[in-house]
């Protein structure tokens, strides 16, 4: 069972669901059963696009995944099929109950995740968007579940775009040479590794005006999200020149705990609003 949890990325798809329902409630959403779709259809929509990612992208794994499920043969490909059709229509149920605004965006969301997984991942800089804007969709999903227009949550979205870019591109720049080899046109293997890792230092700096306005805009009413946000602003600015230095792998895994600072935060502070 646990090679199924690793084929799905299970982690990624708590993590998801949990920010998701958290943006729900931070909107003002207040049912249970909504809260329960919403983190089902999150988290089966991250599993579906995890377990499709690991079937098309199977050659280049073999040279940067090499302990990857389908790899090993701990799951077979034909399994791994059934697992990703399987979560992404068992979400699709889910989410068409909460609404034709939620049901619209995860549909946008698990086509957007089979193009990336296909095609996208090979499109220099288009792969890297993808992969930064459904990982902050989980923010707008939340409050379209809700109903509610809520700024805070539009700026939160903002922020983790540019952060969570600069994150990936920094990611190309030392997936590399498996890349090259593997024949994947990356941002890296167009632009050079120096060159990718630095526009992704300088998106993910470009991020932190954002975050600071947010921080200070949500300081009164939402006191531990703002302080959340301010801590990942922080970071994310030394970071990034971090990142400048030369420290694409101190970048890499340090933005990682900064967005969980503001994830935690988002979640203390949903907490308390319920």
């Amino acid at each position: 069972m646990s090679q199924y949890w690793r084929l799905v990325r299970g982690e990624h798809g708590v993590l998801a669901a949990m920010a998701a329902a958290a943006s729900y409630a931070l909107a003002g959403g207040r049912s249970p059963e909504a809260t329960a779709l919403l983190a089902a259809s999150t988290f089966l929509a991250e599993a579906g696009m995890f377990a499709h990612n690991d079937v098309a992208n199977l050659a280049e794994d073999r040279l940067n995944r090499p302990n990857a499920p389908l790899v090993t043969g701990a799951v077979s490909l034909g399994a791994a099929k059934a697992v990703s059709v399987g979560s992404y229509t068992l979400g699709l149920i889910a989410a068409a109950f909460l609404g034709p605004a939620p049901l619209a965006i995860y549909a946008a969301a698990a086509v957007l995740g089979a193009f990336y997984n296909i095609k996208g991942k090979r499109v220099p800089f288009l792969g890297n968007f993808l992969v930064a804007f459904l990982t902050s969709l989980v923010y707008i999903y939340g409050m379209a579940a809700a109903g509610l227009y809520f700024q805070p949550l539009f700026l939160l979205f903002a922020a983790s775009l540019l952060a969570n870019l600069g994150r990936e591109l920094a990611k190309t720049a030392i997936d590399y040479y498996g890349d090259r080899a593997a024949g994947i046109r990356t941002a890296a293997v167009v632009l050079g590794q120096e060159r990718a890792a630095r526009l992704g230092a300088y998106l993910a700096a470009f991020s932190t005006p954002i975050g600071a306005y947010l921080a200070f805009e949500a300081a009164a009413t939402l006191p531990v999200f703002a302080a959340g946000v301010a801590i990942t602003t922080a970071a994310l600015a030394a970071l990034s020149y971090l990142c400048l230095r030369g420290r694409w792998e101190t970048f890499r895994k340090g933005s990682l705990a900064a967005f969980g600072v503001t994830l935690a935060a988002l979640m203390i502070q949903a907490l308390i609003a319920v």
